[in-house]
């Protein structure tokens, strides 16, 4: 649903669409909607999993979110299905493989090395939004790497975010304000509230996929009696500092539960060539029985 009639929409596609075109809508306009992509039985099970977090007696204390805001974080450990359903989703793995992993070339000696440094988990967490919840101002999600932009470089960013719904999400109860197509504007340029966003309106079990340079919002919650749940994942390129910290969002013992593609999202592996070692080795030989699988770490 658009802010006005001149503002550009926001495209949604079936969930099976091929990764090439939801790629080459995601790198056109920056956002992108990919309709039931999580299960119900998912879904009904990730809001099970995190209603006693979502009961307790506490909020973020982050002022990026309004007061009528709950939150619960560091998902990856406290939601087996999260870090299931979710992380190791085969589309959203794919996106973000794509849009984040970076590829370098360097001498070593005489030996021309190719290193490859996969994405992170940059934060996962939940999010409820109450009535009367104001809404955010448009920003960029990779301001956080202190990110500049040159214009019209669509993949010139470091994060990809991947919102799922939980609950129904309209423009009334808050849905994401997503500004499409800002992901190529340079720094100078402000987005226009309300006229140039759009809302990203999801059925639960959707999910939105926005580029981290693209101006985007958390909407306000204009109803009495509705709330927006989502799941907010957020990733970013290997070779830069994560949002949450996920060695005190996740805890050793229940990392070592994960399967072993969610440890190395969480950074329990290094990045090629020497980025994130323990003691010159992967630090995934403290949470694994086959230890030394990762020595070689060029």
């Amino acid at each position: 649903m658009p802010g006005t009639k001149n503002a550009p929409h926001l495209t949604s596609l079936p969930s099976g669409t091929p990764i090439p075109d939801i790629l080459s809508i995601l790198y056109r306009d920056g956002a992108v909607r990919v309709t039931s992509l999580i299960s119900p039985d998912q879904i009904t099970q990730v809001a099970a999993e995190l209603k006693p977090h979502m009961d307790a007696d506490y909020n973020s204390g982050l002022n990026v979110f309004a007061k009528q805001t709950k939150t619960v974080c560091g998902l990856a450990g406290k939601s087996s299905t999260v870090a299931t359903a979710i992380l190791q989703q085969p589309t959203i793995r794919a996106l973000v493989d794509d849009a984040l992993t970076v590829t370098t070339e360097s001498w070593w000696g005489d030996s021309r090395n190719t290193c490859v440094s996969p994405p992170l988990l940059s934060s996962c967490f939940a999010v409820r939004v109450g009535p009367g919840s104001a809404r955010q101002g448009l920003h960029r999600d990779d301001q956080d790497h202190h990110a500049t932009h040159r214009n019209a470089d669509p993949r010139e960013t470091t994060k990809l975010g991947c919102i799922v719904a939980i609950s129904k999400v309209t423009k009334e109860n808050g849905a994401t304000e997503v500004v499409p197509r800002s992901h190529i504007w340079d720094d100078a340029r402000k987005p226009v509230y309300p006229d140039e966003v759009t809302y990203a309106e999801m059925e639960p079990g959707d999910a939105v996929f926005i580029l981290g340079n693209c101006y985007h919002a958390a909407g306000a919650n204009v109803t009495e009696d509705s709330f927006r749940s989502v799941i907010v994942t957020l990733f970013c390129k290997g070779v830069y500092r994560s949002e949450e910290n996920q060695f005190l969002a996740v805890d050793r013992e229940t990392a070592k539960k994960l399967p072993y593609d969610v440890q190395d999202l969480i950074g329990w592996k290094a990045s090629a060539p020497f980025c994130g070692w323990h003691d010159l080795s992967n630090p995934s030989d403290l949470i694994r029985e086959d230890v030394g699988i990762n020595k070689d770490l060029f």
